[in-house]
């Protein structure tokens, strides 16, 4: 059975809908879209219309380079306000023989969250720890071993009951069923995810648009986590502010000549806008990178002091994901408050080169793990949404040409 999930991200500045497959335990993806979001704010929506309108657009783009029109997902969900705590349970395997199977694992998972979520907040995950049958052994991948019980010590991830459910109403109104969710930062580990970093300790950082969070992993397992709101939203507030110009205008500029360090900047490269009183006014971006800079430099110093706050034990590695690392010389931003110690994670799959993209491909890859520690096989289309995929793409891709062989690759096999 072919493994193909979609993933979806939702911020205060795009859509990100992302469908991957699996094959040879590699992660290809087959389709991207990253569409403008103008109807959240602080990771709260304020316009459910922009919004529903948003996500259909993204379905469509991705629809009509499938070939197919696909209605399910896997929905990403940030970390504001969420919680974690350390839960344990077991359960008794009563088959003959006593062979752990993949519902054993779910039920282990399931009982493990029991009154463990919070009044007002929904389950997102159950990260497993570790698996132990016949009362202490400890085992990776427990199905298929025979014992006659399992026991599982996990982190129980939960989220706010409102956002969730606004979300999932919101996702729905557009055509796309939820399958399950799955928290952005766990997304983010798997994005980068190293044999070397499931060995130790580190922090994983995704500079948002609304929003930065801060994750700490122990040996692959989520300890702890803190957000903050700061992010892109706030630089581009600060150059309307100090301007005197409107959102929309800061937001160009952003785009269009800000630099996340003014030391490479040009004060000679510019940009006309039109400020609040009608006049046009000539910005550069010197002015405009020192203003990005200073509220850059903030943002870092915080996650430096909110990675001391959640462990107090050594850390082998912090790597720093998300929108606002898509500025460019952020790099040199990063180095000049970490100076070595972070390194800039970039997202390098065809079709998803961008940081932005960082959760939405992760959630995917941490969600088929997922599916082989169940020993099960996903994938969010039938046999006939397959066919009808193959045959769409030999339609559309001249056989003779180098692109034929890329779809080939992922429709021939």
């Amino acid at each position: 059975m072919r493994k193909i999930i979609s993933s979806l991200d939702i911020d205060g500045e795009s859509i990100r809908l992302v469908v991957g497959e699996f094959f040879e335990n590699r992660l290809h993806i087959l389709s991207a879209s990253k569409v403008p979001c103008k109807g959240m704010e602080a990771g709260k929506i304020v316009d459910d219309y922009s919004v529903v309108l948003s996500i259909k657009s993204a379905v469509e783009e991705v629809s009509n380079t499938l070939g197919v029109k696909f209605d399910k997902c896997i929905l990403g969900l940030n970390m504001m306000n969420a919680r974690l705590c350390k839960s344990a349970a077991a359960v008794k395997i009563n088959t003959d023989p006593s062979i752990i199977t993949g519902k054993s694992v779910e039920d282990v998972l399931s009982k493990c969250a029991d009154g463990r979520v919070p009044l007002d907040y929904v389950l997102a995950s159950v990260v497993p720890v570790e698996f132990t049958i016949d009362g202490d052994s400890i085992v990776k991948k427990p199905v298929g071993i025979e014992s006659t019980n399992l026991g599982l010590k996990g982190i129980v991830v939960s989220s706010p009951k409102d956002y969730v459910s606004e979300m999932l109403d919101i996702v729905n109104r557009a055509g796309l069923k939820v399958l399950d969710v799955v928290p952005n930062s766990l997304g983010d580990y798997y994005a980068y995810r190293t044999p070397e970093m499931d060995k130790s300790i580190g922090a994983v950082v995704n500079l948002g648009y609304d929003s930065t969070t801060v994750s700490i992993f122990n040996k692959g397992i989520i300890t702890n986590s803190n957000s903050f709101p700061l992010g892109v939203r706030n630089i581009i507030k600060d150059i309307s502010f100090v301007s005197k110009i409107g959102d929309k205008e800061a937001s160009a500029v952003y785009r269009d000549i800000v630099l996340a360090n003014s030391k490479l900047s040009n004060p000679n490269e510019y940009r006309i806008v039109v400020d609040l009183e009608g006049e046009e006014i000539q910005l550069n971006q010197y002015d405009m990178s020192e203003v990005a800079a200073s509220r850059i430099e903030e943002i870092l110093n915080l996650v430096k002091k909110q990675i001391n706050v959640l462990t107090k034990k050594e850390i082998s590695y912090i790597i720093v994901v998300g929108t606002l690392t898509e500025l460019r010389d952020f790099n040199l931003a990063l180095e000049r408050v970490f100076g070595k110690e972070a390194t800039l994670g970039r997202v390098n799959l065809l079709g998803a080169r961008d940081n932005s993209y960082s959760s939405a491909v992760g959630i995917i890859q941490y969600y088929e793990a997922r599916m082989e520690l169940k020993d099960r096989s996903f994938s969010i289309f039938n046999q006939n949404e397959l066919e009808n995929m193959a045959s769409s793409s030999k339609e559309i891709v001249n056989n003779s040409s180098l692109l034929s062989k890329v779809f080939g690759y992922f429709f021939d096999n």
